[in-house]
């Protein structure tokens, strides 16, 4: 306790009148202390402090991940919280539109597990996470970036995937993209946060003196995604990385992603396709002509 015999206030009036209570830098400094233990933990513990009482993707997914752990959830019924969490980041629709899987569906091995974790350990909103102790549905995604947009590559088909797309995506500005991409992804990110987002259906947000901000596109919010610098995800669930980690993912790196991601062999390769048209046409053209044009002109 700080000694106040030298001003005649106790702990209550220096509330109140701080002015009234001075202390030198230098008297403050000799009533502290500092070991060469503590001073040695505190260094070696820097990565600790540079996240201390904050919340990012990094620590939410160390958080998702321990209690699908203590959930006892196995690895494919991991992947598929995951999954449905990138399809569509709502955990009532996710549950509705379980129940109204077919009975096949219902059958699998993941459907149960997956189901009850989504049910009893999640929650729809970051502002409910102190009062029910849930994971917030709408951080699974942004938890795992390139998982999220592997999710994306999977259910649709790789000849409709865009960059436009990609980048709608939040996730897709928190990967490891060089400048050129990286201003396509801001596009994206403001686009989906100011015209996708309509709103917000949190009740908290309809409670008095409620503190919740409109969501709408901040920028301080993506120079924070911005910033994760993720990698993509492949089939086998392993990351790869830019041919130049320095640099990040050029646009022609992540075009060729999305056609990467192709278990079916679906993607037909438009430009092989034109060029064969090309072909035929001056072969045709040729033998109306009397000659034969090779396919390979």
């Amino acid at each position: 306790m700080v000694d106040t015999t030298e001003t005649g206030l106790n702990p209550e009036q220096m509330v109140h009148n701080p002015v009234s209570f001075v202390i030198s830098v230098k008297e403050s400094l000799l009533r502290l202390s500092k070991s060469k233990d503590l001073e040695t933990y505190i260094v070696e513990s820097r990565t600790m402090w540079a996240v201390f009482g904050k919340m990012n993707s990094h620590l939410y997914r160390a958080i998702l991940m321990k209690r699908m752990a203590e959930a006892n959830l196995d690895p494919e019924s991991q992947f598929m919280v995951f999954f449905l969490h990138s399809v569509i980041k709502n955990r009532d629709r996710i549950l509705k539109s379980m129940d109204a899987m077919s009975p096949a569906e219902q059958s699998q091995k993941w459907f149960n597990p997956v189901k009850t974790f989504i049910s009893t350990h999640v929650t729809q909103y970051v502002s409910d996470v102190v009062r029910s102790k849930k994971f917030p549905a709408v951080n699974i995604p942004s938890c795992n970036p390139g998982l999220d947009i592997l999710v994306y590559c999977l259910i649709t088909d790789p000849n409709e995937r865009t960059l436009v797309e990609l980048f709608n995506r939040p996730t897709a500005s928190q990967l490891l993209l060089d400048s050129t991409a990286q201003e396509e992804a801001k596009i994206g990110y403001k686009y989906y946060w100011d015209t996708v987002v309509r709103g917000t259906k949190n009740p908290d947000a309809k409670l008095p003196n409620s503190q919740l901000e409109v969501p709408k596109f901040r920028e301080e919010f993506y120079d924070n995604q911005a910033g994760d610098q993720y990698m993509l995800v492949d089939l086998n669930l392993k990351e790869v990385p830019p041919l130049n980690a320095s640099r990040g993912y050029s646009l022609e790196e992540l075009r060729n992603y999305l056609k990467s991601v192709d278990p079916k062999q679906e993607y037909k390769d438009e430009t092989s396709a034109l060029t064969l048209e090309k072909a035929k046409m001056v072969v045709e053209s040729g033998a109306e002509g009397g000659v034969v044009v090779s396919a390979e002109t």
